[in-house]
């Protein structure tokens, strides 16, 4: 599998970089790619969709917005957009990249019929690419039951929790039975049983009901979905049935169609224990609005089933949505309510440490957060690589809190592994932050290979500048400190300059560059 992610960053780059005589270079498009290659995302995103509008067959925009996404970690948007390019036309290479990050993506995901469809579909260009069929043998030897937990970003990982409460859930909720609302199949037989009955009394609904919670269990979803189809004809106001096949088309990962399915449900909610009925549609309603990026209208809904019961589950669904948008303070609170809720949640801890670590707030609800984090992970997951991508959200951050601990070693096995997501070899935060652990660790050759990656950046100028500092070269440890205090000037005038730059500072020629700011200023002209 590495071997196939080494391959297609290669491929990536050269797709991206090579111009082919199937592009078709409009206006929208030359100006999509200028803004891509500047990293100006929000241009790129509106030249490319202006080019794909243009040119409905061209599959190069999607190519292009795929990686955006991809950048942005908006993933659901991502995926969408590779799928509609490689339905369109693309060059050879670009088809090839597009099939195989698909590929990995539902392999990964365990979607074994995606991942088959778009292995097999890759493999017709590059038969003998031993690790692709490698993933198209294990995708068909598993083909008919994808994941349960089918969750293809860390912005959906609300069904951490079950998306359908059992009876025994339902009657910690409320004294009154809401075995309408649980679609409970712990009774449930395999399906065939109930295909044998159907076979000679098709019009029988509750057995057909039975079905379809057997095809479910099965993760046959597409039959699922017709059988569901059959009794909502036969009985359109059935609430249950459309919030079934709204939770059928999430497992399907077709978002909007299950937003409709809800939107039926709750017009005819259930009359017993509605509230238990509702919090459930809501909860999953946020979800499928959270997965079409519409974070807004995924926030109501998580609200409202927190209004309808006060559990952890929306709480935690709030604080994913708010470290999506950045907003800490909400994200704290509503992680805070979660853990008064369910102490030992581990995702809580998980946001309100990441949270808490962003907007600086480094208090007792901070370290309690950050041990129940750290040990959860030592001890569940010894191999990192093994770690489920929705534990995998603050890694950086227990990474920079080792560093700020001196664990060097242990900061760079988290490192090791964030290196592996293409998107962090381009993150600043993530290349300062490596550099920044390998200075301090006294690894200053590979301190500087990661900081010279960085641009733009004072304080990353200035960590280079000490690193060269220690290297004893003078020359380029003055011209990375200029850079950086082009962009900060106080750096001129800093307390500890003398102690940052003790390798060079008895130099006389550094602390001249130093006091006439590099020569911008008369020495005479100092105070």
């Amino acid at each position: 599998m590495e071997s196939v992610r080494k391959y297609l960053s290669l491929v990536f780059i050269f797709v991206i970089l090579h111009t082919t005589v199937f592009a078709i270079d409009s206006d929208a498009m030359k100006e999509g790619k200028k803004a891509f290659s500047k990293k100006a995302y929000g241009e790129a995103i509106k030249k490319f969709t202006k080019h794909a509008d243009s040119h409905p067959q061209d599959g190069e925009a999607y190519m292009y917005l795929g990686y955006i996404y991809e950048y942005k970690k908006d993933y659901p948007k991502s995926i969408q957009n590779f799928r509609r390019a490689a339905d369109l036309d693309l060059d050879k290479d670009q088809r090839k990249t597009v099939l195989l990050k698909l590929a990995l993506f539902f392999n990964y995901h365990q979607d074994w019929n995606l991942s088959a469809t778009y292995a097999a579909r890759y493999l017709k260009y590059d038969s003998k690419n031993e690790e692709v069929q490698k993933i198209y043998n294990r995708a068909v030897g598993n083909k008919g039951n994808p994941s349960s937990g089918q969750n293809y970003t860390h912005t959906v990982r609300v069904e951490s929790k079950p998306t359908e409460p059992k009876q025994s859930e339902s009657k910690k909720d409320t004294s009154k039975k809401a075995e309408e609302v649980s679609d409970n199949s712990e009774g449930t037989k395999p399906s065939e049983y109930y295909e044998q009955v159907l076979v000679g009394q098709p019009n029988l609904e509750d057995v057909r009901w039975d079905y379809v919670l057997a095809l479910f269990e099965e993760k046959k979803y597409d039959l699922a979905e017709n059988n569901l189809k059959t009794l909502i004809e036969k009985n359109p106001s059935r609430s249950r049935y459309h919030y079934k096949l709204g939770i059928v088309k999430l497992r399907q990962d077709d978002p909007k169609s299950a937003i409709e399915s809800f939107e039926r449900a709750k017009k005819n909610p259930f009359s017993k224990d509605t509230n238990v009925f509702l919090y459930y549609v809501y909860l999953n309603e946020g979800i499928a609005f959270q997965k079409l990026a519409e974070l807004d209208k995924a926030e109501t809904s998580f609200q409202l089933a927190y209004k309808q019961l006060q559990k952890d589950p929306p709480l935690l669904a709030l604080a994913r949505l708010y470290e999506q948008k950045s907003d800490w303070e909400n994200c704290i609170s509503s992680a805070d309510k979660a853990l008064s809720l369910n102490p030992e949640q581990i995702e809580s801890h998980i946001f309100r440490f990441v949270c808490m670590f962003e907007a600086g707030k480094r208090t007792k609800k901070f370290e309690t957060s950050f041990a129940k984090y750290s040990e959860f992970i030592d001890s569940k997951y010894p191999d990192l690589t093994q770690t489920p991508e929705k534990y995998q959200v603050g890694f950086i951050k227990l990474a920079r809190r080792y560093t700020e601990t001196n664990a060097f070693d242990k900061a760079e096995t988290f490192f090791s592994v964030l290196e592996k997501v293409p998107a962090n070899l381009e993150s600043r935060e993530f290349l300062f932050y490596r550099g920044r652990n390998y200075f301090y660790s006294g690894k200053v050759d590979a301190a500087i290979s990661i900081l010279q990656k960085i641009s733009g950046s004072s304080s990353g100028y200035y960590l280079l500048a000490r690193c060269y500092s220690k290297k004893g070269d003078l020359s380029k440890t003055k011209e990375q400190f200029k850079l950086a205090a082009d962009l900060k000037p106080e750096y001129w005038t800093s307390e500890s300059l003398e102690k940052d730059f003790k390798d060079v500072w008895k130099d006389v020629s550094f602390r001249e560059f130093i006091k006439t700011k590099a020569g911008t200023i008369s020495a005479q002209a100092q105070p």
